[in-house]
């Protein structure tokens, strides 16, 4: 999936993340889940119908949210443990039954051990590396406590004033665009 990110103009990147996205599921829902019979591509819709029993499945989207953790002119930025090197903001993916608010703060607890509130969304993205649906939020610290970084997903976890952020990457993703907005002032 690097190779996708790199692609220029950033459009097309995107356009070939989605068509990636979309050969998978394709391939891995080839035969009904109800009857077992052969899928057909529906002529309306992104979505494949079953023949024999009527059944219809479209397109897996996770919903993740990503977050942008205030306190005054600081921000708390991430790092993986695995995967993408640079610095990223806390996200999380939702889990059944719960709302993007209660998402928020769970991954908040679960991951840097802190509490937030006055969450505010932010703007959205498609990221189909992931097959997501990116729900950008600003949220501010409830309190200025140590962070507690969980470590089987966190390498690390750091408040950067807003003249000190790191210009870690140059992409389009959500992420940057909401820390730049913050080193900007805009929230």
């Amino acid at each position: 999936m690097q190779a996708l990110r790199d692609i220029q103009p950033q459009w097309l990147s995107f356009a070939s993340a989605t068509a990636a996205h979309l050969g998978g599921w394709y391939y891995t829902h080839q035969f009904c889940g109800v009857c077992s019979k052969p899928l057909v591509q529906d002529v309306t819709e992104r979505a494949l119908v079953c023949r024999s029993c009527g059944h219809k499945i479209y397109p897996e989207i996770s919903p993740a949210i990503i977050v942008a953790i205030t306190n005054g002119d600081k921000i708390l930025l991430t790092k993986f443990l695995t995967g993408y090197k640079k610095y990223a903001l806390l996200s999380g993916y939702v889990e059944v039954g719960e709302t993007l608010e209660d998402t928020i703060k769970r991954e908040v607890s679960e991951e840097v051990g802190l509490s937030v509130h006055n969450i505010k969304y932010y703007s959205s993205q498609p990221w189909a590396f992931t097959h997501s649906l990116l729900m950008g939020f600003t949220a501010e610290l409830d309190k200025d406590l140590a962070i507690n970084l969980e470590t089987d997903e966190l390498s690390k976890a750091q408040w950067f004033e807003r003249d000190n952020i790191p210009h870690d990457d140059k992409t389009l993703s959500l992420t940057w665009n909401m820390i730049e907005a913050f080193r900007n002032h805009e929230f």
